[in-house]
C-alpha cells in the first residue's frame, strides 16, 4: 500500500486522493497485507506471522509436509509391528526365541525325511557320489537350491544357508537331519558331504564315523535346519553366522 501511495504521489496525487484511488480500484483488498496471529491470538498460534499470499502458501505447505512426515512414520511403525507379529505366529518362521522353543522333529519333518531318504539309498561302501546322494535326499524333503558339482561348495557357496540351514558348532551333539560338509583338500579336491540319520552319518554310503576318510584330520562345518535349532542362550550352543 505504501509503495502504491509513493508511486501515485510521483504523479502529483495527494495522500488522501491516492487512498481514494486505491480503494476505488481495489475495493476487495482494502485491508492490511500483514497478518500476525499475535494480534488475534487465534488457536494459540501466536508465533506464526505471514506477510502476503506467498508467505501464507509457504506456511501451509510446511504444515502439510510436517503432517505427511508424521503420517509416514506412523505407517512405517504399523507395518513393522505387523511383520513382527506375522513372523512370530507363522508356522514357517525360521528361528527361535526365548518364548518360542524349537519344534520337535518327527517323521514328517523335513530333516527326518531327508535323513531317511539318504539312509535308504546309501551303499555299504563309497562310490564317490556323496554330493549327488545327499543332494537328492535334501530335495526329496522339500529343500530348494541349485545343485553344485562338488560337495564342499554346498557350504562355501551358501547353498545350505539359502536353503534354510544355519551353521552350528562342530561340538554340538548331532540331531537327525544335520549336514556336515568337509572342505576340499589336496587328497580330496571335491570335499565331502554327509547327513545324520539319527544313528550314523550317511552319504553315498553308511559311514562308520563322522570322519569319512581312512585317516587324518580334515576341517568341516556342521549345518542344521534353522527351524529346529535350539536357542543358543538356553543351551549354550554357539550359532555361527552364515558367512
Amino acid at each position: 500500500m505504501k509503495r502504491s501511495l509513493i508511486i501515485l504521489s510521483l504523479f502529483g496525487l495527494g495522500a488522501t486522493q491516492a487512498n481514494a484511488e486505491v480503494e476505488q480500484t481495489f475495493p476487495a483488498y482494502n485491508m492490511p497485507l500483514v497478518y500476525s496471529a499475535a494480534d488475534d491470538d487465534i488457536d494459540g498460534y501466536d508465533d506464526i506471522s505471514v506477510d502476503g499470499e506467498d508467505e501464507i502458501s509457504q506456511a501451509i505447505q510446511q504444515l502439510s509436509a510436517q503432517a505427511q512426515q508424521r503420517e509416514d512414520r506412523l505407517a512405517a511403525l504399523s507395518e513393522k509391528l505387523s511383520q513382527q507379529s506375522q513372523m512370530q505366529t507363522s508356522p514357517t518362521y525360521f528361528g527361535t526365541s526365548a518364548n518360542r522353543p524349537a519344534p520337535r522333529i518327527n517323521s514328517n519333518s523335513a530333516p527326518a525325511i531327508a535323513a531317511a531318504r539318504a539312509a535308504q539309498a546309501a551303499h555299504s561302501r563309497s562310490i564317490g557320489r556323496c554330493a549327488r546322494y545327499v543332494r537328492k535326499a535334501l530335495q526329496a524333503a522339500g529343500y530348494e537350491f541349485t545343485p553344485n558339482a562338488s560337495a564342499y561348495q554346498y557350504a562355501t557357496r551358501g547353498t545350505l544357508a539359502n536353503a534354510g540351514f544355519v551353521k552350528v558348532s562342530n561340538n554340538t551333539p548331532p540331531q537327525i537331519g544335520d549336514v556336515v560338509v568337509y572342505n576340499r583338500s589336496a587328497k580330496h579336491k571335491h570335499g565331502h558331504i554327509q547327513i545324520f540319520d539319527g544313528t550314523a552319518w550317511v552319504s553315498d554310503f553308511r559311514q562308520n564315523s563322522i570322519n569319512p576318510y581312512s585317516g587324518g584330520n580334515y576341517s568341516y562345518t556342521t549345518w542344521r535346519d534353522a527351524r529346529y535349532t535350539d536357542n543358543a542362550s538356553n543351551n549354550g550352543i554357539y550359532l555361527a553366522m552364515n558367512e
